[in-house]
C-alpha cells in the first residue's frame, strides 16, 4: 500500500436520517501503521457515488484529517434526499464515498495513488428514531459484521472503536458499555474509557491466522437492561517471511526413461513447502515468484528436459490452530521424444528460488537421478500362424501383429509390413491406424481364398522404428480351411442392413469371417451399449472403435463408423462416429441413415423345459408348505389343551343397512344388527398375524380387572419374557367383552395399528398383542394410578398441604412422593406432559378424537400417559377426519365443528385439551355442570363457554378460552400450548389450596351426571328419563328434538364474547329442530 499505512477494514457502513443537525458524528475510521513513526491523514477526494452511472458533489459529509471521524457538515433535508434518490421511489437511498489515507497532509493529486476504503451510507427518508424504539443490536453495533484484517509483523495500534458515535450523540441518556471476550493469551486489549480495541504486539500469521473473539454490549436505561453479543473476527494478512523447505528433507528423486519416451511424459516429481500463502490469481505471476531452473551446461539436456511448476494450498497446525501454506511441485518432463537407441545416465539439478523472501535461505536445490535405457525392436520368439476360412469376405479381420512390449511403448512409432515371396497367393494385407502400436491382418482379396491351389501361405513380417530406422522380422503362416458355401442372392454388401435375427444369419457381407453374418443379441433395457444388431464379427463390430480396417469402407461396420443420421433412441460414439448406445435393434444403410427401434418380435422367455422345471418347483413348494403347516398346527394344539375363551376372528363385512343401538322400556340395551351379524359370522375373517408384535398367549397370566365399560375391560396381567426381557413384567391387557360388536372390534384393531406407530414417553406404550386362536388382547404398559380423572378425585382426600394434623400420614407422603398433596405446579406439569404427548401425535398426523381425563393414565412418578386410541384416526393423507359411521361420541369434550359438521382435526383435539385443562384445575370435575348434552349444541353455537373455576389463574383460563375459539385456525397449536405451560411451571411456586379449589356446587362432582352416565336420546323420538346414560350419544341424535326443555337456563350462562348477560331464552330456537 502507498506510504505503508493501511485500513484494517475494507468497508464501513452507517445510517443517515433527515434533519440530523450539522456536526452529527457518523463513524470513526482507523488506520494501522506499516512502520514506526508514521502518522495517518484521512481525506475525502471524490464526489458521492449515487449509482454506477451517476455521482453528485459532496456537500454534506466531511472527515477530520487526523482522527478519521466522519461527520455531517450540513443537515440533510427532504429536498436533498429527493435530489440524491432521483428515480428511486423507495424510502431509503444508498450512496457511497471513498476515504483516502496518507502519511502526510493530503494533496488532491495524490488521490489516485493513495490507499482507500469504502463507506456505504444509507440515507433514510425519515427523522432519527427514538432511542427507546431501538433494539440492543441497533444501539451497539452497525449492520456490517465486525471483521478486520491486520498485517503480520507490523507495529501494534488501535484498529476499531466499539462505541457508535452517532448513537452516543443521539442517546446520551442511555448507559452503553462493552466488553471484549477473548481467550487467554490473545494479543488484543479493550480500553473501557475510549471503547477502542487495540492489537498489543506484532502478529505472526504462521503462528495463528484467525482470531475469533466476542464483542458484548450492555444497554441500561433506569431498571431496564439489554445485552447483545456479536462475533469479532481478526484475520492476519500474510507477507513473505518464511523460507522454502523440503518435506521430510527429501531433495532427490529417480527418473527412469524406458518404454515411455514420448514428449510431455512426467518422469519424476519433487515437492517444496512454504509456510506463506501464494495467491492463485494471477496464475502466471504467482508462478514467477517461485522459480525452478535446470542447472546444466549440456545443451542436449536443456533441449530434452523441462521443469513444470504447479502449486496448491496446504494446511499446517503449528499451535493447534490451522494455518494455510503452499506446496510447490516441480515435475521433470520430457521436452521431446527420445530415440529407442538413446542410452545415458546423469544427475539433473533444479534450483528453486523464492524471489520475494529476502534472506540467505531463499533457495533450495532439487536433484533428479536420470537413467535413459535403450529398448530393443524385436518380435517375440515365435512364428505367427493364423487360420482363415475360405468363405471369408474382403475386410475380414484375421488377427493382430505386435512386437515385444509394443503395448508399453509411448513415443515410439513402429510400422509393420508384409513381405510375400508368393505373389500369386496373396489374399491378406496389413493395416495400421495412426495411433496403433500393432498391425491388423485382414482379407484384401477374397477370390484368392477360393482358389484350390492356395492352401498354406508363408509371409515375412517386418517391423521398423520410424525414428531410428531399426527393424526386425518374423514369419507368418496362413492356413486356409473350410468348404466353400454358395452365396445367397439378393444379399446386401453390409451385414448391418439386416433387422432380424433369421435374415441376418442367412446372408454374408463385407468383413464376415465364415461367409455368414453374426447376430448380437442385446440384453439391456432402454438405451444401452448392448443393443441388438447384425455384424460381420461380434469380436470387432461394434466395439466403439472405428479402426483402420472398418474405416476403409462404410459398409463394413457402420455401427462403429457411421457419421450419418441415427434415427431413434441412441447415443453417439467417440468423435461423433458410430452408435455407442441404442434402443432395441440398431441397423444401418451404408452412406445413408441408421435406425434404432424396438424389436417387434417377442422372444420366447421360457421354453417347454423351463416351464416344466418351474411347474415342478411350484408343486414341490406347495407340498412342503402343507406338510410344515400340518406339523406346526398339530404341535400347537398339543401344547394348548385349553379351548379359547371367545373367538377374536370377526368379520369386517358391513350389513346392507345398519341400525343404531336402542333401549326397551326397561332401559335394557338391545343389540344392534352389527352385533347380531357378528354372532353368525364370527369365523368369516381372521385377524392377520404381525410377527413383530405377536406375543405367545401361554406366556400371559391375567389378573384382576382394573376397569371396564359396556363392551370392553382392562385387566392387570403378568407377561413372561416380554420383549426378550428375562422374568416377569407387570402389564395391562385390553380386551373386548363377549357382547361386543364388530364396531368395537374395529375400534380395538384401530387402536392396535396406531399404537404400533407411536413411541413417546407421554403416550401409552404398546408391548404386543395376542391375536391368534383366541380373543384379541392388547398388551400395554401398566399405569399404577389408573386414569387421571380418578387420580385427581382421589387427591381431594389427601389434603391441601404436606403437613396436616395427622403427622404419621404426612410422613408417609414424604416416603412416597407420589402420594403427597398436589400443588398448582403439579397440575400444570400434568397438563404440560399431556400437551407434549399430543404435540407428538399431531406431528405424526394422528387425531385422537377422545382426549379427556378418563383417557389419560397416571404411571409411577406421576407420569402422564395418553391412552384409549379406539376413536383415533391417521390423517396423514388428509387434514381432517369426517365421521360418518354410527357410534357414540363424547359430546362435552368435542369441538364445535365436530358436533355440527362431523369434522375431526388436530385443532379439534386442542378444543378437547381445553376441556381437559378444566378437568385438571377442578380436580376431576364434570364439564358443563348441570347442562345436559343435548342442550349443549346451541349454547356453544351462541358463544357460551364454561366459567373460570375457583383457584384457576387468569393465565390458565385464557389458555382454555383460546382452545375453545370457534374458528379452528385461531386456536393455539400443541407446540404453542407446551411453551405456555412451561412458562406457567416456572412461575408456579405455591401449593394448591384444595379447599379453595373444590367448588361448592355439587353439580360439579355429581357422579349422577358424569360423562359416563348422562342421558342418551332414543332413535324413536321418545324422550328418555334423565337417569339414562348420556355421555355417549348415537349419531341418530341429530334430527331429534327434546320437548320438555325449559324456557330459561337453569344456570347462569356466560358468553364467550365477554358479556355477562343471562339468557332468558335460547337464541335461534329453530336450530334445535334441525339438530336435536
Amino acid at each position: 500500500a502507498a506510504f505503508g499505512l493501511y485500513f484494517p477494514r475494507k468497508e464501513y457502513s452507517e445510517n443517515v436520517y433527515i434533519d440530523q443537525p450539522a456536526g452529527t458524528p457518523l463513524l470513526r475510521i482507523h488506520a494501522l501503521r506499516d512502520s514506526h513513526g508514521e502518522v495517518a491523514h484521512f481525506h475525502l477526494c471524490q464526489n458521492l457515488i449515487v449509482s454506477r452511472a451517476r455521482s453528485h458533489e459532496n456537500n454534506w459529509f466531511q472527515i477530520r484529517e487526523k482522527t478519521g471521524l466522519l461527520y455531517l457538515s450540513q443537515s440533510l433535508d427532504r429536498e436533498d434526499f429527493n435530489m440524491l434518490s432521483v428515480g428511486n421511489w423507495m424510502p431509503l437511498s444508498k450512496v457511497m464515498l471513498y476515504v483516502f489515507l496518507s502519511s502526510h497532509p493530503f494533496q488532491e493529486k495524490e488521490c489516485d495513488s493513495a490507499t482507500r476504503t469504502t463507506v456505504f451510507l444509507s440515507l433514510i427518508n425519515a427523522t432519527a428514531p427514538a432511542c427507546s424504539s431501538l433494539t440492543a443490536r441497533q444501539l451497539c453495533f452497525t449492520e456490517m459484521d465486525l471483521s478486520f484484517h491486520i498485517k503480520e509483523n507490523k507495529p501494534p495500534g488501535t484498529f476499531h472503536q466499539l462505541q457508535l458515535p452517532s448513537v452516543h450523540h443521539l442517546c446520551q441518556n442511555l448507559s452503553i458499555s462493552y466488553k471484549l471476550l477473548a481467550a487467554e493469551g490473545m494479543p488484543f486489549r479493550y480500553n473501557e474509557n475510549t471503547t477502542g480495541v487495540s492489537v498489543t504486539r506484532r502478529l505472526d500469521r504462521e503462528e495463528r491466522e484467525r482470531y475469533e473473539l466476542i464483542a458484548k454490549c450492555t444497554v441500561r436505561e433506569g431498571f431496564r437492561e439489554m445485552q447483545v453479543e456479536v462475533p469479532f473476527l481478526v484475520n492476519v494478512l500474510d507477507e513473505d517471511d518464511s523460507p522454502p523447505f523440503l518435506p521430510n528433507g527429501t531433495d532427490t528423486a529417480d527418473a527412469v526413461v524406458e518404454f515411455n519416451r514420448k514428449e510431455g511424459t512426467v518422469l519424476a516429481t519433487l515437492a517444496v513447502y512454504d509456510a506463506d500463502t501464494t495467491p492463485i490469481y494471477p496464475l502466471e505471476s504467482s508462478r514467477k515468484k517461485y522459480t525452478g531452473t535446470i542447472i546444466t551446461d549440456d545443451p542436449w539436456i536443456s533441449e530434452t528436459f523441462r521443469v513444470e511448476h504447479i502449486f496448491d494450498e496446504i494446511h499446517f497446525s503449528p499451535n493447534g490452530s490451522q494455518v494455510r501454506g503452499t506446496q510447490h511441485e516441480y515435475k521433470l518432463v520430457l521436452n521431446k521424444s527420445i530415440s529407442v537407441t538413446e542410452h545415458r545416465s546423469f544427475q539433473l539439478d533444479v534450483l528453486v528460488n523464492d524471489t520475494e523472501f529476502h534472506g540467505p535461505e531463499r533457495s533450495v536445490m532439487l536433484h533428479f537421478n536420470v537413467s535413459i535405457l535403450p529398448v530393443s525392436i524385436q518380435f517375440p520368439n515365435m512364428t505367427y500362424q493364423f487360420t482363415v476360412n475360405r468363405n471369408a469376405e474382403r475386410f475380414a479381420q484375421i488377427g493382430k501383429i505386435c512386437i515385444e512390449n509394443c503395448m508399453k511403448f509411448r513415443g515410439v512409432n513402429i510400422t509393420y509390413k508384409l513381405l510375400s515371396p508368393n505373389v500369386s497367393c496373396y489374399p491378406v494385407s496389413i493395416l495400421q491406424g495412426r495411433e496403433d502400436k500393432y498391425g491388423s491382418l485382414y482379407v484384401n482379396d477374397s477370390s484368392v481364398l477360393r482358389r484350390p491351389e492356395c492352401k498354406e501361405i508363408q509371409y515375412t513380417i517386418q517391423a521398423t522404428d520410424r525414428q531410428s530406422r531399426k527393424h526386425t522380422k518374423t514369419l507368418l503362416t496362413l492356413v486356409l480351411e473350410g468348404i466353400l458355401l454358395k452365396k445367397e442372392e439378393d444379399c446386401p454388401d453390409s451385414c448391418a442392413v439386416s433387422k432380424h435375427h433369421a435374415e441376418c444369419e442367412e446372408c454374408g457381407g463385407l468383413g464376415v469371417l465364415t461367409g455368414r453374418c453374426q447376430w448380437r443379441q442385446g440384453s439391456g433395457k432402454g438405451i444401452t451399449t448392448n443393443y441388438s444388431t447384425c455384424t460381420p464379427s461380434i469380436k470387432t463390430c461394434p466395439d466403439g472403435i472405428c479402426d483402420a480396417i472398418e474405416s476403409r469402407d462404410p459398409a463394413v461396420c457402420p455401427q462403429d463408423c457411421t457419421s450419418g443420421n441415427i434415427i431413434g433412441g441412441h447415443g453417439k460414439g467417440t468423435g461423433n462416429l458410430g452408435i455407442k448406445s441404442g434402443h432395441g435393434i440398431c441397423y444401418c444403410f451404408p452412406r445413408q441413415n441408421c435406425y434404432c427401434e424396438k424389436d417387434d418380435i417377442k422372444e420366447q422367455l421360457c421354453d417347454d423345459v423351463c416351464k416344466t422345471v418351474i411347474a415342478g418347483a411350484v408343486l414341490l413348494s406347495f407340498i412342503i408348505s402343507v406338510l410344515l403347516s400340518s406339523y406346526f398346527i398339530h404341535r400347537y394344539h398339543k401344547n394348548s389343551p385349553k379351548p379359547p375363551i371367545a373367538s377374536a376372528e370377526m368379520t369386517f363385512r358391513r350389513p346392507a343397512q345398519s341400525y343404531p343401538i336402542s333401549y326397551s322400556s326397561t332401559n335394557v340395551r338391545r343389540p344392534s344388527l352389527d352385533s347380531m351379524e357378528n354372532q353368525v359370522s364370527v369365523d368369516t375373517f381372521k385377524i392377520p398375524e404381525d410377527p413383530k408384535w405377536e406375543f405367545p398367549r401361554k406366556n400371559l397370566v391375567l389378573g384382576k380387572t382394573l376397569g371396564e365399560g359396556e363392551f370392553g375391560k382392562v385387566v392387570k396381567a403378568t407377561a413372561f419374557r416380554l420383549k426378550g426381557k428375562a422374568g416377569y413384567t407387570t402389564v395391562a391387557v385390553k380386551m373386548l367383552k363377549e357382547n361386543a360388536s364388530q364396531s368395537e372390534l374395529r375400534d380395538l384393531l384401530s387402536e392396535f395399528n396406531l399404537l404400533k406407530q407411536v413411541n413417546h414417553p407421554h403416550v401409552i406404550k404398546l408391548y404386543g398383542a395376542c391375536s391368534q386362536d383366541g380373543p384379541l388382547y392388547l398388551i400395554v404398559e401398566y399405569a399404577k394410578y389408573g386414569s387421571l380423572r380418578s387420580f385427581l378425585r382421589e387427591s381431594r382426600k389427601v389434603g391441601p398441604s404436606y403437613v396436616g394434623s395427622d403427622g404419621n400420614r404426612n410422613s408417609s407422603y414424604l416416603d412416597n412422593p407420589d402420594e403427597r398433596a398436589l400443588t398448582m405446579g403439579d397440575l400444570i406439569s400434568f397438563a404440560w406432559q399431556i400437551s407434549r404427548g399430543m404435540q407428538y401425535l399431531a406431528e405424526m398426523k394422528l387425531v385422537h378424537r377422545d382426549l379427556a381425563a378418563r383417557n389419560v393414565l397416571v404411571a409411577e412418578g406421576r407420569k402422564m400417559k395418553i391412552s384409549d386410541f379406539g376413536l383415533s384416526r391417521d390423517v396423514y393423507e388428509e387434514d381432517s377426519y369426517v365421521k360418518r359411521s354410527k357410534g357414540r361420541i363424547p359430546v362435552k369434550w368435542m369441538a364445535i365443528e365436530s358436533l355440527f359438521d362431523h369434522i375431526y382435526t388436530t385443532q379439534s383435539d386442542v378444543w378437547s385439551f381445553g376441556v381437559l385443562l378444566w378437568e385438571i384445575v377442578t380436580l376431576g370435575g364434570n364439564p358443563y355442570p348441570g347442562i345436559a348434552p343435548e342442550r349443549l349444541f346451541n349454547l356453544l353455537k351462541t358463544g357460551y363457554r364454561m366459567e373460570r373455576p375457583e383457584n384457576c389463574s387468569e393465565e390458565m383460563y385464557n389458555l382454555m378460552l383460546r382452545c375453545w375459539k370457534q374458528e379452528p385456525d385461531k386456536r393455539p397449536t400443541f407446540a404453542e400450548i407446551s411453551k405456555e405451560l412451561e412458562k406457567m411451571m416456572v412461575k408456579s411456586r405455591d401449593y394448591l389450596d384444595l379447599a379453595a379449589s373444590t367448588p361448592s356446587d355439587s353439580l360439579l362432582y355429581d357422579d349422577g351426571l358424569s360423562e359416563e352416565e348422562t342421558p342418551l336420546v332414543d332413535c324413536n323420538n321418545a324422550p328418555l328419563p334423565r337417569t339414562l346414560p348420556s355421555t355417549w350419544i348415537e349419531n341418530k341424535l341429530y334430527g331429534m328434538s327434546y320437548p320438555n326443555w325449559p324456557e330459561e337456563s337453569p344456570v347462569p350462562l356466560t358468553r364467550f364474547d365477554g358479556t355477562n348477560s343471562v339468557f332468558s331464552r335460547y337464541a335461534n330456537d329453530s336450530v334445535y329442530a334441525n339438530w336435536m
